[in-house]
Formats: structure tokens, sequence, C-alpha cells
């Protein structure tokens, strides 16, 4: 059975602002609009980002859990979005790119997990 990544909620986590460094202000987090795309080898999601630069984008992966978020501080927000993974996702294979305000994130499954075609040898 496949595991789809799903999305970690909580509205309290949801509405807590941004534990930040002392440089940066803490900004009240927004959810963006994704979509999440399955294959045999793994996921795709596309995250929408508008405004946000790669400098002000972090993507963090702690056990099974992947966390991305987009600081807008012109705009007095940050994208926020948590997902739990399946065990099936290899961490060392995600993948991210940003483009005209879209985060692709690339979670291939591991090798071992991916869907194959099994040969039968004829007998004899």
């Amino acid at each position: 059975m496949q595991t789809v990544p799903h999305e970690t909620q909580s509205h309290a986590a949801e509405k807590r602002e941004e534990k930040a460094p002392a440089q940066r202000k803490a900004l009240p987090f927004v959810t963006p609009a994704i979509d999440v795309l399955q294959s045999d080898n793994g996921f795709l999601i596309l995250a929408d980002l508008p405004g946000v630069k790669s400098g002000d984008l972090e993507i963090q992966f702690d056990k099974d859990t992947l966390t991305v978020v987009g600081r807008r501080e012109a705009a007095g927000y940050a994208y926020r979005r948590v997902f739990t993974l399946s065990r099936d996702i290899d961490p060392d294979g995600i993948a991210a790119e940003l483009a005209d305000g879209v985060l692709t994130l690339q979670l291939p499954k591991h090798a071992s997990r991916r869907a194959r075609t099994i040969q039968v040898k004829k007998a004899g």
C-alpha cells in the first residue's frame, strides 16, 4: 500500500509565529497552495510561493518530517507547510527548485521500494 505524504496540521502551530534568529523578525504563517503528484518512482510536490526568493526559503528534513518556510518580510508574513513522509522516501534524494514563485520538490522512493517488473524465466 502506498503512503502519500500528508501534511501535519495543527491550528495552534499554524497560528504561532516563526521562531527566528535575532536578526529576523517573527512573521505570522500563511499556508501556501500545493499539489502532490505520485508516480512509481516517488512524489512531486508543487507549492505556490509567490514573491519568495531562494535566499528566503528554508527546507528542512528531520526524521520523517519535511518543513518548508518561505519568508516574505516586505509583505509581513511567511509561507509554511509541514509534511510527514513515508519511510519509502529516500531522504538523500530529495531535491528542490524554485522558479517563478513555484517550489518543486522531488521526493524519490528508495530503489528497493519502487515498483518493478519481475521477469519469468522459461523452465527447461
